[in-house]
């Protein structure tokens, strides 16, 4: 028997609102439920809620406004699940990201708690398995009942000095008391829509009596061949002597198509780690696009014991090495920033990545395929995926790794800089929790070029917590770089053009290492601008733009040159001074 899995995805899911209750509260409430209406997981409360009618599209005018209400309740998803497992099989749940506090029952059993967005949760349901049928449910807190900041005496003196001091913007904000995606709480691009429901994917899986909890592949070129060095966490049972085959099969088909190896293996009852290592013959190197092709081998790790298969994982994985040098004529004690591929240096044009949608749940493949692919045929090469979005889904860092896009992966933090993370051990076990499983989740992608403690806040301010984050990514991964925050050593974001509303030859002037933000906003096409203002709103612009986050003052100063009179001209006006300073 090969591993069985089954996605818990799809339409087979129900919702309904119940009241708020504390965070602590042991209940179990469903029966409360007075309503239960149809629900699409992955996905979230409001695009369930979009699907039954029960509110107005939340980007369309000012509807958010008339949805904040979904915050104040908590929520149910429930579905059946329909499971027999043979003697000797076992069965397991796993869950992918649940935004972002959950508690997981099956049936009347309560199976774990858990807060934090990213992390993968994982329970086994060998002993509960009814033959007749069992529902899966999840209850979800609303998010007013997001953990909030509590400040110390010299804090909340400082809060409102700073706040002062940046022109409203807070030292302390609530968002920073979560690791949730922070843009979520309202950004200059972005709405306040605290996201909240089963936004990535579920699935339940049969073994035998081993399972293969996890598959960590590092290869590293070596002349010709590749050293290849696998760990695997295993569960077993029962204490075992099994029996480990490695195949490894090449994608595009060049040098030797597969690979074949074997060897024993003593497993004791539990958890354990175990590692197999080998050369790779003949190994193609993962380059990316713009130099190569991004070669990809399929491992497949199987767990057998007297010819009967207990487990298998199946995990694609690249040849490459990355370092960071010193960058030529820079001054001695910078920070190293020429990037190293396989031995050779690469130059970087970049851009930003912010999640694709502010319901992140409903995103697909298809939607990062579209992106993704533009930004290669933009002539774009890495992508920076940002501290104040997300660890996106795992189809973004597969097709990244398909197209040979490279990826610079920041942790969800961002934005304090007049102020500091929460300092209490609650934080800190909650950022080393999510933390380490972000690294586990996407260490075997070759396109994570490096990792990065998050955006713009200070790291002396922050220090405990930033080198929790540098051990787990040493400790967990060790083949790439780690950057405390961005920008910081040789690195800049230029804000003067735009925020600043210096002219665009400004940049002329910028000789940095190492540009990781900057930009300017520009409109959408007409029909885009249909999509989401309503007809009486598009023009001239006042209120609706400014609340979709049109900046109209800075706007007004880089294409008033091109004095534009009508709504056309405006948007014409605003991508050509946008054109014109990128």
């Amino acid at each position: 028997m090969t591993r069985r899995t089954e996605d818990l995805g799809g339409t087979e899911w129900r919702f309904g609102l119940v009241a708020p209750e504390p965070l602590g509260a042991r209940l179990d409430d469903r029966g409360e439920v007075e309503e239960w209406l149809p629900a699409t997981v992955p996905g979230n409360v409001r695009t369930d809620l979009l699907a039954a009618h029960r509110i107005e599209d939340p980007f369309y005018g000012a509807n958010n406004e008339d949805s904040q209400w979904v915050d104040a309740h908590d929520w149910w998803y429930a579905r059946p699940l329909h499971l027999s497992l043979a003697p000797g099989e076992r069965a397991f749940i796993s869950f992918e990201g649940i935004d972002y506090i959950s508690a997981i029952y099956l049936d009347e059993r309560e199976l774990g708690r858990h807060e934090g967005m990213f992390s993968r949760q994982v329970y086994e349901i060998t002993s509960l398995v009814r033959p007749h049928g069992s529902e899966l449910a999840v209850r979800v807190w609303g998010s007013d009942s997001l953990p909030q900041r509590e400040l110390s005496w010299w804090e909340s003196l400082w809060a409102p000095v700073a706040k002062a001091l940046r022109h409203g913007r807070e030292a302390f904000p609530p968002r920073s008391a979560t690791l949730k995606c922070q843009m979520g709480f309202g950004w200059d691009f972005a709405p306040r829509l605290r996201t909240m429901g089963l936004w990535d994917d579920v699935a339940f899986i049969v073994t035998r009596s081993v399972f293969l909890r996890d598959l960590w592949i590092m290869a590293h070129p070596e002349d010709n061949d590749a050293r290849v060095s696998v760990h695997f966490t295993v569960d077993s049972d029962t204490s075992q002597d099994v029996l480990v085959r490695v195949d490894v099969r090449s994608r595009q088909g060049f040098g030797p198509q597969t690979w074949h190896r074997e060897s024993p293996l003593h497993l004791k009852t539990g958890e354990q780690t175990a590692h197999v290592g080998f050369d790779l013959p003949e190994a193609r190197l993962w380059q990316p696009w713009d130099r190569g092709e991004p070669y990809l081998y399929d491992l497949t790790l199987q767990i057998e014991r007297a010819g009967e298969m207990l487990d298998s994982l199946t995990q694609s994985f690249g040849v490459r090495s990355v370092e960071m040098a010193h960058n030529p004529g820079t001054p001695k004690g910078n920070q190293d920033w020429t990037v190293v591929l396989n031995g050779t240096p690469e130059f970087i044009r970049g851009a930003n990545w912010v999640p694709l949608d502010a319901l992140p749940g409903r995103l697909t493949r298809a939607n990062y395929e579209g992106v993704i692919t533009m930004a290669r045929e933009a002539g774009i090469n890495l992508l920076r995926v940002w501290g104040g979005g997300l660890r996106e889904k795992r189809a973004f860092y597969d097709l990244c790794d398909e197209q040979g896009i490279l990826v610079w992966q920041e942790f969800p933090l961002a934005c304090l800089l007049l102020g500091h993370l929460p300092r209490s051990a609650r934080f800190r076990d909650l950022l080393v929790q999510e933390g380490r499983s972000i690294v586990r989740q996407l260490r075997n992608h070759p396109s994570i070029l490096l990792w990065c403690g998050g955006n713009e806040f200070s790291y002396h301010r922050n220090r405990r917590l930033v080198d929790s984050l540098e051990a787990i990514v040493r400790t967990e991964d060790g083949t790439r770089p780690f950057r405390r925050t961005s920008p910081r050593d040789g690195a800049i974001h230029n804000w003067l053009v735009w925020h600043g509303k210096a002219p665009a030859r400004e940049y002329l002037r910028d000789r940095p290492q190492f540009i990781t933000e900057f930009g300017l906003q520009a409109l959408p096409d007409l029909s885009s601008l249909s999509r989401f203002l309503p007809a009486d709103e598009l023009y001239p612009p006042g209120a609706g733009w400014r609340y979709h986050c049109a900046q109209l003052e800075k706007m007004q100063r880089y294409i008033d040159p091109l004095s534009p009179h009508s709504l056309q001209e405006w948007i014409e006006a605003s991508q050509r001074a946008q054109a014109q300073a990128l």
